[in-house]
């Protein structure tokens, strides 16, 4: 698959509370949290800008004017539009409420949760997605200790058999970017209540019907929604 072939919008769900986060970043949303001088989103468009993305969705909620204000309409050479929460609609409502205001003009969407940091090849994730023939591709990243995430049980075929797997030895974990075929997904989602999570009411049972495939890839990992990770970010992405 060549570049041009690659997907060129995405849509990025930056619209979280940060409640865990909240006792050293309490006035932005979470995707806005300074690192190394720069809010933590902008290091995700950098590197999507750098994998070919031209179009960025972001999903805002809690302070939306935050991420709307220092944005704006552009960001280096990618637009940016905006599709705001009026009230939380959990991770599966925001991606509802996106595709569904959102003129995409292809098939496919690249979706990444805007608090973490999994700079991973869209090329390999969409070789992967194109094996696979799945409406949704996730990008899991294989850690050595888990004591945090839920594991990820897959089948010999690479597809995804369920999620919330125990265990405190190697295991694949989510790693929050996904593939998805806009036309299937908006269809399954919109028998779904209004306020839903996508990890846990809709993966899940999508998996169990052999609907999720799989991109391993070697990227480090960050997830700032925890203090600790968020200190780590800091020191990692400062060379940046």
């Amino acid at each position: 698959m060549n570049k041009e072939q690659l997907p060129s919008e995405m849509l990025i769900l930056a619209g979280g509370f940060g409640t865990r986060l909240r006792s050293v970043v309490s006035d932005v949303p979470k995707p806005m949290a300074p690192v190394a001088g720069r809010p933590f989103l902008a290091y995700l468009l950098d590197h999507w800008i750098g994998q070919g993305i031209r179009r960025f969705i972001l999903s805002t909620g809690h302070l939306a004017n935050v991420v709307e204000s220092h944005f704006g309409k552009a960001y280096g050479c990618a637009q940016i539009v905006y599709v705001r929460e009026q009230s939380p609609l959990g991770t599966g409502g925001a991606l509802r409420l996106a595709l569904d205001g959102t003129v995409w003009s292809t098939g496919s969407a690249v979706v990444a949760n805007g608090d973490t940091w999994f700079p991973i090849s869209l090329q390999r994730l969409c070789v992967d997605a194109e094996r696979h023939g799945t409406p949704i591709t996730l990008a899991l990243k294989v850690i050595a200790g888990n004591d945090r995430y839920g594991g990820i049980s897959l089948a010999e075929n690479g597809k995804i058999n369920s999620f919330g797997v125990k265990s405190t030895g190697v295991c694949h974990i989510n790693g929050g970017c996904y593939l998805f075929d806009v036309g299937a997904i908006k269809k399954e989602l919109s028998g779904m209540p209004a306020c839903f999570s996508l990890e846990n009411d809709f993966l899940v049972s999508f998996a169990a019907r052999g609907l999720v495939g799989s991109s391993s890839q070697e990227q480090p990992f960050l997830d700032i929604g925890i203090p600790e990770d968020y200190e780590k970010a800091g020191r990692e992405l400062s060379t940046m």
